[in-house]
């Protein structure tokens, strides 16, 4: 038989709430936040809707603490990243085994389900802080909803964000910075290319002077997150065959380490393009700002937070060793706003975004156990 968590989750997962942002057809979060809306109704827990954009809203439940002015914040995210190519029904929320099947169900509709089951067990319990679960919008695109709850003014003592991290502590991951750089070069008839200039030749030599470049990293190891990247992921130039490229464009994705920031990630690819523009002086290239900026986690061992938490996963599960990832979470804002941070939560980050995404309904309970000594304990 099914227990409650896992019902909570199965209704969840066969909600489509996948970002619009992401995917056209995309239904959004508001059919999981009605659901919130009505879950809370039925258990007697006070909840409130924050517009964000769009028609899209954050989530909030919570329970007052016996000290009102110390709060304990739980956020999960609500959206999901596209279904092209899931592999059968995306929102059929199908148990085989021990695991349950679907978009979302890992990342992060698990999570979601958990903190609010641990809400409604900590309810008899009367919490020492304020405990307020959230669930936002616009985390797998710009982490819209964190960035509003951010700005909100609100002082949290401490925060748990949802992600699939198989129970283990995250106190640390690495940020992003993107954008990307364009050459500009002449078209001329392929047959006389001295009459142009080609745009492509010259993002040649920028892809690999910024190739060169990001050798120096690897002496920048982080201890928890390792060392920092720069891709360059995608590329587009050039009309047609017989025409020298006028144009020609990358784009880049430079993962920041924690101690790093999105201002310093953009300037070292600059001292490369304004080297290369002394050295070529006919090249044209320049960086298409603003660029997509989401800084990195940094180091939350020393809070509070981490220490009830570690606590609480080495209880129920025989995990809580601190940890690093290389993936962002909707802390990068969050801590920006000076809330200390850690993400926690069921699933592994293996399964997000698959063609086949599970949870291990095991994980599922253990979660709920450790979210509510986590909420009783802050």
């Amino acid at each position: 038989m099914a227990t409650v968590v896992e019902k909570s989750l199965t209704e969840l997962v066969r909600i489509n709430s996948v970002n619009p942002d992401l995917q056209a057809d995309g239904a959004g979060e508001n059919g999981v936040g009605n659901w919130v809306e009505r879950f809370c109704d039925a258990n007697g827990i006070e909840h409130r809707r924050e517009p964000v954009m769009g028609g899209r809203s954050n989530v909030f439940a919570w329970l007052p603490g016996r000290e009102p002015d110390r709060k304990l914040l739980f956020v999960a995210h609500m959206d999901t990243v596209p279904i092209v190519g899931y592999k059968g029904d995306p929102f059929r929320g199908e148990r085989a085994g021990d695991r349950l099947y679907g978009r979302g169900s890992c990342d992060t509709k698990a999570s979601l389900a958990a903190m609010l089951q641990a809400l409604v067990q900590v309810k008899k319990e009367k919490p020492k802080s304020t405990v307020i679960v959230a669930g936002s919008v616009d985390e797998e695109n710009l982490k819209s909803g964190a960035k509003v709850m951010a700005k909100a003014g609100i002082k949290y003592d401490g925060c748990v964000a949802g992600e699939p991290t198989d129970l283990e502590l995250v106190v640390a991951h690495k940020g992003s910075v993107r954008w990307c750089v364009e050459t500009k070069g002449v078209a001329c008839h392929s047959s006389k290319p001295h009459l142009g200039h080609n745009a492509i030749v010259d993002m040649a030599r920028v892809i690999t002077a910024i190739e060169e470049m990001t050798e120096k990293f690897k002496s920048r190891v982080h201890p928890l997150v390792g060392q920092p990247t720069l891709t360059m992921s995608v590329i587009k130039g050039g009309v047609e065959m017989t025409i020298v490229p006028d144009h020609c464009m990358i784009q880049i994705d430079r993962r920041l380490s924690p101690g790093e920031t999105p201002k310093q990630g953009l300037a070292e690819v600059e001292d490369v393009l304004e080297m290369l523009r002394k050295k070529y002086p006919k090249m044209n290239v320049r960086s298409v700002l603003p660029a997509r900026e989401d800084p990195p986690l940094n180091d939350s061992s020393k809070e509070r937070i981490a220490e009830v938490a570690a606590k609480a996963c080495a209880e129920v599960a025989n995990t809580g060793k601190f940890t690093g990832v290389p993936y962002g979470t909707d802390c990068s804002q969050l801590n920006l706003a000076g809330i200390p941070c850690v993400v926690l939560g069921p699933g592994s980050i293996n399964q997000a975004h698959t063609v086949d995404e599970f949870v291990e309904l095991a994980q599922v309970e253990k979660a709920v156990d450790i979210y509510r000594r986590i909420m009783l304990s802050f």
